[in-house]
């Protein structure tokens, strides 16, 4: 688990906009590139934009894979001699797409498809996805913190929003109500302002106001945001094959979550807000 810092100025009143952008699965014959692209313009169009990498940007899976590995589910676009180093040639692609707004980038999290990877190969493709970008920014890792410290240019105040970040847990689960139970369930034990998964390729929202009392001994109801953030692969294209198709698993939902902090008075704490953004 890591803890992260970034630090900015700001005057109340000033926006941020935190984009969640994960579970790309390039590589895959069903990624949905032209939404990817679409997702990256919107960052790259908002002033007051920046993303987190949520994991999973590539699929990963080799010919060494012999349980998942499977021709027929690889992109049209990689050739026989991509597969000498598949990961890194997919992830050559994945950062081709974000270079537009590297800059913008808070951090990058691990996602399962990297990890395995990592795990059964001599390549630490995480490490190597990083040091593309021309700075290259924080690896937060699975499971995480981003602290966001807002100082007043006027004044000693401050706004601290903290953000929990975890790639996600389970399988994606049958039943209409799984996602958003699983979404409370691995953030249960989380003190946060805003949490946020992936993994389960669904789009979700949710907040809930827990009450408690101020160190000034006052009653104190706290909101609390939780969000799913989406992902840019489709469960089913005629045509082509997933593996997920054989499961009857939903369909995903393709897009991105995106976090509203206004900067208010330290008394008032910041304004948050979490927004669906569908793509698909």
């Amino acid at each position: 688990m890591e803890v992260i810092t970034r630090e900015f100025s700001v005057d109340i009143g000033d926006e941020f906009n935190i984009y969640f952008i994960g579970d790309i699965h390039e590589g895959n014959v069903n990624h949905a590139e032209s939404e990817f692209k679409r997702a990256i313009q919107i960052v790259k169009d908002d002033p007051k934009g920046y993303w987190i990498g949520m994991g999973d940007y590539i699929e990963a899976i080799t010919t060494d894979d012999k349980k998942r590995f499977n021709p027929i589910t690889i992109a049209k676009k990689y050739g026989i001699r991509d597969l000498k180093d598949l990961p890194f040639r997919q992830m050559e692609v994945v950062y081709s797409r974000f270079q537009p707004i590297e800059d913008r980038c808070l951090c990058l999290l691990l996602g399962n498809h990297e990890e395995s990877y990592i795990k059964h190969n001599s390549s630490d493709i995480y490490d190597r996805f990083t040091k593309m970008f021309s700075a290259p920014p924080p690896k937060m890792g699975y499971v995480g913190f981003m602290r966001l410290h807002f100082k007043h240019n006027k004044g000693r105040a401050t706004n601290t929003v903290i953000i929990a970040l975890n790639h996600g847990d389970g399988g994606g689960g049958f039943r209409e109500g799984y996602p958003i139970n699983k979404l409370w369930d691995v953030f249960r034990w989380v003190d946060a302002d805003v949490s946020v998964m992936g993994h389960v390729h669904r789009l979700m929202e949710d907040d809930k106001k827990f009450i408690g009392v101020s160190p000034l001994g006052n009653l104190s109801k706290r909101r609390r945001h939780v969000g799913i953030s989406g992902c840019f692969l489709w469960t089913y294209q005629e045509g082509n094959a997933n593996y997920f198709e054989h499961k009857g698993r939903h369909e995903s939902d393709i897009g991105m979550l995106k976090c509203n902090i206004k900067i208010q008075h330290p008394r008032h704490g910041a304004g948050i807000q979490l927004h669906k953004i569908k793509l698909g």
